[in-house]
């Protein structure tokens, strides 16, 4: 007799149920997310002035937007700053239902976004974006939630390739790396200061990596 199905959502897991579940386990350093936060970038400086911009409105508002307003007036034009659509092959989605069967459990979630192949639909995740929080006591577990998320891409990637994901906290920005059964995360970026230009690097970055992934070519802007 095979054994029921537990649906678990990924908005409710941790690491520690991540880690009891599937066995994922946190390391200190991760090649593959060392590469790709330190590979050099460059911005155009109509993408600094961009940048300029929307963090002096994240500055005057940080304290009195709410998770909504901190996605719009923020996060939003920051992601889409970096372009990363590719029509069928790269487009970001937001809250879209994505799920994967893992043994006699099935993962199920909408994460706030995702880098995924398909265009009307998500068809297999590279990127899994979540939060959009102001802090962490109102985000329960912003890591597990993302390793949940990134889990599901992984499993829906026949290369079982590394899983890029990036998570906010406030002003703070997080980027990680799932490999197999290990995953890495980065240290904190701050938003509203010099940092915001890293942040738009290493999301350019990424883009960089992805559209390789792809065999699609950009020309320099």
């Amino acid at each position: 007799m095979e054994k029921e199905v537990t649906k678990l959502f990924v908005d409710e897991m941790t690491q520690q149920k991540m880690y009891k579940i599937f066995g994922l386990r946190v390391v200190k350093k991760m090649k593959e997310l060392e590469d790709w936060l330190n590979t050099p970038i460059k911005l155009t400086s109509t993408e600094e002035l961009i940048c300029n911009y929307y963090q002096d409105q994240l500055l005057d508002n940080i304290n009195n937007w709410n998770e909504q307003e901190l996605s719009l007036g923020f996060i939003g034009p920051i992601l889409n700053l970096v372009k990363f659509k590719v029509p069928y092959k790269i487009t970001f989605f937001a809250q879209r239902p994505v799920s994967v069967q893992i043994g006699n459990y099935e993962l199920y979630g909408k994460p706030d976004g995702m880098l995924a192949s398909g265009f009307h639909e998500p068809e297999v995740p590279y990127f899994s974006f979540q939060e959009f929080k102001k802090d962490v006591t109102s985000s329960g577990d912003p890591i597990g939630q993302n390793l949940a998320a990134m889990l599901v891409g992984q499993c829906l990637n026949e290369e079982k390739t590394p899983i890029y994901g990036c998570y906010v906290v406030g002003r703070l920005w997080y980027f990680m790396m799932l490999k197999e059964k290990e995953y890495a995360i980065s240290k904190a970026y701050t938003a509203d200061d010099d940092e915001i230009i890293d942040i738009v690097k290493k999301l350019k970055s990424l883009r960089d990596i992805l559209f390789k992934k792809i065999n699609y070519n950009i020309t320099d802007e």
